[in-house]
């Protein structure tokens, strides 16, 4: 299965990303004098909940306390940032848009439900994906054929006589908003883009890699010029 399922994932990645061509073949009026696109870095007016974890001192110590943060990213065929931002932004899903060679990425970090970190749920797991990551894997799986890949990390730091970031991952196939079996996510990262991996345990926050986007900062007007691009057909030669 994990095999099959790596296969799956390659050819998503290898496939024709969706508007790739139509996106190349038209200049954005956004872009500088020198043809590339200034990227506008997502914005930190109003940070995610989860932002703030890794920095929260303790009230009573002043030392760091161990926090727990659930973060889900949908890994999918979609070759342009702006135009997954823009389908993300019109369909009202909120969520980080983060570029990569293994297609754009749709991330949310989710703060765990529970006050108190329950070491239970790092050994054992958990059953589903947070609510809100499967939601948005759904919705996003409608794009292609291929589907997308919703990874998911339960993380927590300095549980237990564990030091540092310690936790699990799992990794899901979603098609036609179907949840599919798991697999092994160290064979998909393996043969992902590093930032998938990075964004993913949170080595690298998703706001901070160049050309991400906040859905929610993309304004109507753009959306719909990114997403009229995104989906026009390429002229046959």
């Amino acid at each position: 299965m994990d095999a099959e399922f790596a296969a799956l994932t390659q050819g998503l990645a290898a496939s024709e990303p969706v508007g790739s061509k139509a996106l190349a073949e038209e200049s954005d009026p956004d872009q500088g004098d020198d043809g590339h696109e200034e990227a506008r870095p997502a914005g930190r007016g109003q940070p995610d909940r989860a932002d703030d974890l890794w920095d929260q001192p303790d009230q009573a110590g002043g030392s760091q306390a161990p926090r727990a943060v659930k973060v889900a990213v949908v890994v999918t065929p979609v070759a342009s940032a702006q135009a997954l931002a823009a389908l993300c932004a019109v369909s009202d899903l909120e969520c980080i848009v983060v570029p990569s060679t293994s297609g754009a990425l749709a991330v949310r970090q989710l703060v765990s439900a529970h006050e108190e970190w329950d070491i239970s749920e790092l050994v054992g797991g958990a059953d589903t994906e947070p609510a809100e990551a499967a939601e948005l894997a759904a919705s996003l799986s409608r794009v292609s054929r291929a589907g997308v890949v919703l990874m998911t990390a339960d993380l927590a730091t300095d549980v237990g006589i564990e030091s540092g970031l310690s936790g699990t991952v799992t990794a899901r196939r979603y098609v036609e908003a179907e949840a599919g079996e798991e697999a092994s996510a160290g064979l998909l990262l393996a043969s992902m883009d590093q930032v998938v991996e990075d964004v993913l345990l949170g080595v690298t926050p998703p706001q901070d890699v160049p050309g991400a986007v906040r859905s929610t900062e993309v304004r109507p007007s753009r959306a719909m010029r990114w997403l009229g691009r995104g989906l026009r057909r390429p002229p046959r030669s």
